[in-house]
């Protein structure tokens, strides 16, 4: 496998396990519940998790080994939603200027 699709290959597993961890933001996830979810191996798991905990996404809570995504990552759903009321509020100038209403 070429560097560039081995990377590929980990950037694209990183994002199907944090697909993953969304569904276990209230209970946290096990490295298994994590690999089963995604199709992967417990050792992909823990590498794709130790580049999402590096980049702030999700952490692991010691006591228990499970993880969880972060207030840093679930604040990007917040972020696209703002996004939208953005684009929402333009398109109601606009319509109020052409139309006057």
């Amino acid at each position: 496998m070429s560097n560039e699709s081995n990377t590929s290959a980990q950037v694209l597993r990183v994002l199907e396990l944090l697909e993953a961890l969304a569904g276990y933001a209230a209970t946290g996830g096990t490295n298994k519940d994590l690999a089963e979810a995604a199709r992967t191996s417990a050792p992909n798991v823990t590498r794709a998790m130790a580049s999402l905990i590096a980049k702030g996404w999700a952490r692991k809570d010691e006591g228990n080994g499970r993880f969880y995504p972060t207030a840093q990552f679930t604040r990007l759903a917040f972020r696209v939603e703002a996004d939208f009321d953005r684009a929402q509020d333009r398109l109601k100038d606009r319509r109020q200027a052409m139309t006057g209403a």
